[in-house]
């Protein structure tokens, strides 16, 4: 149960007390046909018993709303001014050549909203023959004379065809400059703005994903990151502008004007360069990730707000600590981190220079700061895989809560970003996005909290210690580092980590929509006194969506205490059998600590009978390896000839268990470890093979299976 209100333009701005510009995203947001309503969670569910759940009224605060919300709206607005221009790209022309640096020089002309410059970039041919060069330029920038290796150029809407003076073959480098000014996407939300603070001039880039052409010509794509990129910006005197990497200079050049020289020495992609321009005052402190070395960590703040920046910097030096352990190092580490206020009212991950509109919300801080190493240094290599960002980056908030908060916050934290707990209904869409020309979908909150939660469930499957062993891998593998990752790539690293094939997980809850939704039923019984738990658990939402295979944890209540062990679902209908337990089942619990994005369709205890398996089986041994004595489980479907007998590695019979005709039933058979003469065997492999044939002479076999066991003395 989750409740709704929805918000006019006028509600929605007064309660995030927001200005005219983030208005006119609200309006946009609003009014687009891809977006009907926008709604704010009214209600926070509790979780409690494996899905079943309780409404508790919390009033939506604006720290969660902020992160959870604005940031993906904002993107999602600004998204909506640049989604069209992808329809001109000319992904095999572009795919001919690799950029190594950018060298963007630009003058920046508060007075009439434009900017004019030169860029240079400097690249290699992929090809032999290549040609002509296909870049990026929004089509309303007017290109002046382009240089260096270029003998001209043609315009074909959003894109620029620059014709090179010699044909260059494969690995040959060559060097264009384009000198070009104009006013970028003047008018409405989004990219590149000129907008005012209390008064003063402030200028400010958000270019993801389309936007960097907008106001640069460039190779507009996060697949190819340029090594190094220099950013030279002439702005008035009286302003500051702040941009990526280190400061290089700032020279007053005695005629009114300031030129700020920001230089990347890591490699980046275009959507993340950036810039952000008023008369901004600084709060500085250092970030020591070493004995005796540090990291300048700078705020720069609107005038007159020092309160706010004062209490963030704290704060935000905890995070890089906590990020800085278990992410790897600060990827820029020789550079800085900061965060420059700016106009949108959400956050947008410019790499070592993040652009926030607030700096009250540590889940939007949380958020931005974990993007420098899933988004920044490890960037998604195309736009059908950004819930390599979004996904990490959200999760890295919930990981940081739980740092300071503990289990329970973690739980609460995830809670919140289950779509159904917000919006009544299941995630619309997979991870993976197939339509990337899609505004709502490529910002949907799938991407965000479902990315997340697939995250979440990964730690659970392969464990704590291993989850964080695969951050680590994943921050540090040199396909990746400082490059593009895929989905595929991070499955590899995940594998090889823990050392297990995980298809199985990755396939369903990456590249389908859904969820499992969960039916339970139980029974309990005594065998020769001894109790017993029979569970039969289906997948309701299959075959209508995919089965998604989970291991499940069991919470088993009994008076004498819990009990939780786990079962490995992948079947749309499986039964399972516990034995021996140490006291009668009085409840079963499915996924208690909600490790697992589910629906609970229905939990119930059919009372104290054998239920009838529908299957031969024969279980994993339990314990193993083992010393003193192990079970095998094992399920009978008719009445059988049953014949279960331990084996060595040279195959010789050492013991038979069982060897009867036995009903329908789930049964359980120990072994202590002796051969047939009740002698202990040495320690070493062994196995266990099971036999069901029909009960009559010469019966056919219906059933059997043969599995490993470690005796360890």
């Amino acid at each position: 149960m989750c409740s709704h209100f929805s918000l006019d333009t006028r509600e929605l701005t007064e309660l995030l007390s927001i200005n005219n510009l983030q208005k006119r995203a609200v309006e946009i947001i609003l009014n687009r046909s891809i977006i009907k309503h926008l709604f704010v969670p009214g209600t926070l569910l509790s979780f409690l018993l494996a899905g079943h759940v309780n409404a508790q009224e919390i009033p939506p605060s604006p720290d969660e709303f902020q992160s959870a919300l604005i940031e993906s709206e904002a993107k999602q607005a600004n998204s909506e001014l640049q989604w069209t221009l992808k329809s001109t790209l000319s992904a095999p022309a572009q795919d001919y050549y690799d950029v190594s640096y950018y060298r963007i020089q630009l003058d920046i002309h508060t007075a009439d909203s434009t900017v004019a410059g030169t860029v240079t970039m400097n690249a290699v041919s992929r090809i032999i023959g290549l040609d002509t060069v296909v870049l990026d330029l929004g089509a309303n920038m007017t290109v002046e004379n382009v240089g260096a290796d270029a003998g001209g150029y043609s315009r074909d809407g959003n894109l620029l065809k620059v014709g090179l003076t010699g044909v260059r073959n494969e690995d040959e480098p060559f060097t264009i400059t384009i000198t070009y000014h104009g006013q970028p996407v003047p008018g409405g939300l989004g990219t590149f703005a000129f907008n005012t603070q209390n008064g003063t001039p402030m200028v400010w880039s958000l270019s993801e994903p389309y936007g960097a052409r907008i106001w640069w010509p460039c190779k507009d794509t996060p697949g190819d990151k340029a090594d190094s990129v220099d950013i030279i910006l002439t702005v008035p005197d009286s302003l500051t502008a702040v941009s990526n990497g280190a400061l290089r200079s700032n020279v007053n050049n005695g005629n009114g004007t300031r030129t700020f020289h920001w230089h990347e020495s890591y490699s980046i992609s275009t959507y993340l360069v950036s810039l952000a321009i008023t008369n901004y005052e600084t709060y500085t402190d250092w970030f020591h990730h070493s004995p005796g070395d540090s990291m300048e960590v700078t705020l720069y703040y609107y005038p007159g707000t020092l309160d706010q920046p004062q209490t963030q910097l704290t704060e935000l030096l905890g995070m890089l600590t906590y990020f800085h352990d278990v992410f790897g190092p600060y990827p820029f580490i020789t550079e800085k981190y900061g965060i420059a206020e700016f106009e949108p009212g959400g956050g947008m991950e410019h790499q070592t220079i993040t652009s926030q509109g607030t700096f009250l919300s540590t889940y939007l801080t949380a958020h931005e700061l974990a993007h420098q190493w899933w988004g920044d240094k490890i960037t998604n290599a195309n736009w059908h895989e950004i819930w390599l960002n979004e996904g990490f980056a959200s999760y890295g908030e919930a990981m940081y809560y739980e740092h300071i908060g503990g289990a329970d916050v973690l739980r609460e934290n995830m809670a919140a970003k289950d779509y159904q707990v917000r919006y009544g209904t299941d995630f619309p869409y997979p991870l993976y996005v197939d339509d990337t020309t899609s505004v709502g979908r490529l910002f949907h909150r799938t991407v965000y909290w479902r990315g997340a939660w697939f995250l979440h469930m990964l730690r659970h499957i392969v464990g704590d210690s291993v989850f964080a062993d695969i951050l680590l891998a994943y921050s540090d593998d040199p396909r990746f580092a400082y490059g593009n990752a895929t989905t595929a790539g991070f499955q590899s690293v995940c594998e090889s980590v823990a050392g297990t094939d995980l298809d199985w997980f990755f396939e369903p809850w990456v590249y389908h929509a859904g969820r499992p939704s969960y039916a339970v039923e139980w029974s309990a019984g005594d065998s020769a006194g001894i109790p017993w738990l029979a569970l039969r658990i289906e997948q309701t939402q299959y075959p209508a969506q995919v089965l998604f295979p989970m291991p499940i944890d069991i919470t088993i209540e009994t008076a004498l205490g819990d009990t939780t062990v786990t079962a490995f679902n992948d079947n749309a209908s499986q039964d399972f059998f516990f034995f021996p337990l140490h006291a009668a089942p009085t409840a079963v619990i499915l996924d208690q600590d909600n490790w697992i994005l589910k629906y609970l369709a229905s939990s119930s205890f059919v009372g104290d009978t054998e239920t009838v398996p529908t299957r031969f089986a024969l279980e994993q041994n339990y314990p193993n390896p083992f010393n003193a004595s192990s079970h095998i489980e094992y399920s009978v479907y008719e009445a059988s000839r049953v014949r279960l007998a331990i084996h060595d590695l040279l195959g010789r019979e050492v013991v038979t268990l069982v060897n009867t005709t036995l009903d329908p039933k789930y049964y359980t058979a120990t072994w202590d470890g002796r051969d047939k003469n009740g002698i202990p065997v040495a320690s070493g492999v062994y196995f266990y093979r099971v036999e069901m044939r029909d009960s009559g002479p010469g019966g056919k076999i219906n059933f059997a299976q043969t599995k490993k066991m470690v005796l360890l003395r």
